[in-house]
């Protein structure tokens, strides 16, 4: 979807899951900081750190039957729809990302 930040996962039959809200923002501002990643990426997140994991979001609230987490450093909040819950039961109260290039 053009001008969109969207998601595939096909283990859950989800094709082009927008990112709205202000995640669509945290995401921009992660990529301006990783080399090699432009208008396609793969996204590995986990509730725990892991080696390469290189950003962290904080939960803040449960919102439109979804959740809001906020990136500290640069102050951003951002809402995840929930389909979050195809990967965790409960929402951690952090999760940790790596971006990588596709391909």
């Amino acid at each position: 979807m053009d001008g969109l930040w969207v998601y595939d996962d096909s283990k859950f039959g989800v094709r082009e899951q927008p990112f709205v809200f202000g995640k669509d923002l945290i995401l921009e501002s992660i990529v301006e900081q990783v080399e090699k990643v432009e208008d396609r990426l793969n996204l590995v997140f986990a509730s725990i750190p892991f080696p390469g994991s290189e950003f962290c979001l904080e939960f803040v609230r449960e919102e439109t039957e979804g959740f809001v987490y906020r990136w500290e450093e640069k102050n951003l909040q951002g809402w995840l729809s929930p389909s979050l819950r195809n990967y965790f039961p409960e929402p951690p109260p952090e999760i940790y990302l790596q971006l990588l290039p596709v391909g």
